[in-house]
């Protein structure tokens, strides 16, 4: 045998036993195909080890650049963050000039008088109140029992004779939204709003809105020469609703007194001498603080309220306030 061949049996001899010390799935595919194998196998073995850096360069990316899917979360919550802390600046009455200001529903002697901040540009538009789509001043009216049925902002008008309710504004001026008011222009329409229950006489006020409250609430400290919030300990009867209350919500610990001057001749209410004080939020569909199921709850509040003969109201315990008889505005 030449030295060649013997050398060609030698290799053959090896080949055979790192044949067999492979996998069998190995051993039977050809041995031209074991470079690609291994090459394929350091391929995979490249991309396996890569995926955790991708993932983790996606997930870094994910919070700091803007591009598409979850990478847009941070910014659009940003974004939506930001629109909820806008709101409209003072607006001066010019701006307004060609809405017009909305009558008062009032008359003597009511069960009730509701009042809101301002006109919206909508109700100044259509010239009825709480006229918006949006708004739960009617619904919330009728849910708690005030009216049977669920009127429409152009029925306004009826509520005095027909339901013994009255509608009015402390500021009278349309605007947009109550922010485009200034502080001052609410605090010099306090007196306007005493004059107007002084001559009307309602047994209760209702304070649509918190801010309202607030404005008339340092309003009546001056007047009282007090500087800190009342007390509502002591009160009886009225004063449940009162307790539940937060935020300064519900019955207040105030009554408007007034001179025991008569009101008109034939009016079976001229013997008023007072008028209690409530507060319910906004019921405007831009206050999500109160959902309409908790704005029919306080409503309900104030209608127990009514329904209940005024000898029943022990009010000895609030503060009094006296308001001087106005005949006219």
């Amino acid at each position: 045998m030449s030295f060649e061949e013997d050398c060609n049996d030698g290799e053959a001899s090896a080949t055979k036993k790192f044949r067999e010390s492979l996998d069998p799935a190995v051993v039977t595919a050809h041995s031209s195909d074991l470079p690609t194998m291994r090459r394929s196998s350091r391929v995979a073995a490249v991309v396996t080890s890569r995926k955790p850096e991708i993932k983790y360069d996606a997930d870094a990316l994910s919070s700091t650049s803007p591009g598409k899917g979850k990478r847009k979360a941070p910014n659009a919550s940003l974004s939506k963050n930001t629109a909820k802390k806008l709101k409209r600046g003072y607006a001066p009455p010019e701006a307004y000039a060609h809405l017009s200001p909305l009558t008062d529903c009032l008359a003597y002697g009511l069960d009730v008088v509701f009042c809101g901040i301002n006109p919206g540009y909508m109700s100044a538009q259509r010239g009825h109140h709480f006229a918006h789509p949006s708004n739960h001043f009617w619904k919330c009216l009728h849910q708690s029992g005030f009216t049977p049925r669920l009127l429409p902002p152009s029925e306004d008008s009826s509520l005095p004779e027909t339901f013994n309710i009255g509608l009015t504004d402390l500021v009278d001026r349309p605007s947009t939204e109550a922010s485009e008011l200034s502080c001052s222009e609410r605090v010099s329409s306090v007196p306007i709003l005493l004059s107007k229950l002084a001559l009307h006489r309602p047994r209760f006020l209702c304070l649509v809105g918190i801010s309202n409250w607030e404005i008339l609430h340092k309003a009546l400290l001056q007047m009282t020469g007090t500087t800190g919030p009342s007390k509502t300990s002591g009160l009886t009867g009225a004063s449940k609703a009162s307790r539940t209350s937060t935020k300064n919500i519900g019955l207040q610990p105030f009554k408007l007194c007034y001179s025991t001057t008569a009101g008109p001749v034939n009016d079976t209410s001229a013997n008023i001498s007072e008028t209690l004080l409530f507060v319910v939020p906004s019921t405007s569909g831009l206050v999500t603080q109160y959902q309409l199921p908790a704005k029919i709850k306080f409503f309900a509040q104030l209608k127990s309220l009514v329904d209940q003969p005024p000898s029943e109201l022990d009010t000895s315990e609030m503060k009094r306030i006296a308001v001087p008889h106005i005949h006219n505005l």
